[in-house]
């Protein structure tokens, strides 16, 4: 069988304006993207065994994201971040550094490192209330069992998220973070360090979504111009992340 003809001609269309000039491309693979592939795949009734696990451009089921849509999306919480400090210590003190500025009662932090030294940053620093995990830690961290998060098994993270207004997504292995494909899918704004950590291949790179720099004093200053991020995001997610 052969692949959706719109996601190819979405991909070819892609690379013809991609410009790998100054791009910051590190691994660009990852597990839990040909179990995404995989899934989009067989949604569509097209061979699985066509996904790989670095794709010029991630996809997802449109179930996946409809049990995302699902969960409640009030916006009680300003900031988030559930996740490893541990994975790039360097890459992701500014997150540390973030929060500390940044963070309300508010707020959710949650270092999924579950260190028993960790000092909580604040009020908002849920960290080691068994709230979170790490993947890496978990026996076997590269099958589907661990990669590929099944909404209905982490209501805490997703719904969390979809409750954050911004969600902070630095980079861990890679410039580029998983959390960023999540966090379009919950329908919130990701906070970056950098632009390169909103790509994950030249292909990603030409993809114009909305995100906010950490360190940026231009955020959306209304309830409109915020939701208008949210849809933008939204539809350019639809359009380029699922097949149809």
């Amino acid at each position: 069988m052969h692949q959706s003809s719109s996601y190819i001609f979405r991909v070819r269309y892609i690379m013809i304006w991609s410009k790998t000039i100054n791009l910051q491309l590190g691994c660009m693979y990852y597990m839990a993207l040909k179990y995404h592939m995989e899934e989009a795949l067989k949604e569509k009734n097209l061979n699985s065994n066509m996904a790989v696990c670095q794709p010029p451009v991630a996809l997802f089921s449109k179930k996946y994201c409809e049990d995302i849509d699902k969960l409640d999306h009030t916006k009680i919480y300003d900031y988030c971040f559930i996740g490893s400090i541990n994975t790039n210590p360097v890459a992701r003190q500014w997150v540390i550094e973030f929060a500390k500025k940044n963070f309300t009662n508010n707020s959710i932090f949650i270092n999924t490192d579950n260190t028993p030294d960790w000092n909580k940053l604040g009020s908002f620093d849920h960290s080691n209330e068994n709230l979170g995990y790490c993947p890496k830690s978990m026996p076997n961290n590269q099958s589907k069992n661990v990669q590929y998060r099944v909404v209905s098994e982490n209501i805490f993270y997703f719904e969390t998220m979809c409750q954050s207004k911004f969600v902070l997504c630095p980079a861990g292995d890679a410039p580029w973070s998983f959390r960023f494909y999540e966090t379009l899918m919950c329908k919130s704004i990701p906070v970056v360090e950098s632009w390169h950590h909103t790509y994950r291949t030249p292909q990603e790179s030409k993809i114009n979504y909305k995100y906010i720099l950490s360190t940026s004093e231009s955020w959306p200053d209304s309830s409109t111009d915020y939701y208008q991020y949210i849809n933008h995001n939204s539809n350019i997610f639809y359009k380029c992340h699922m097949l149809h």
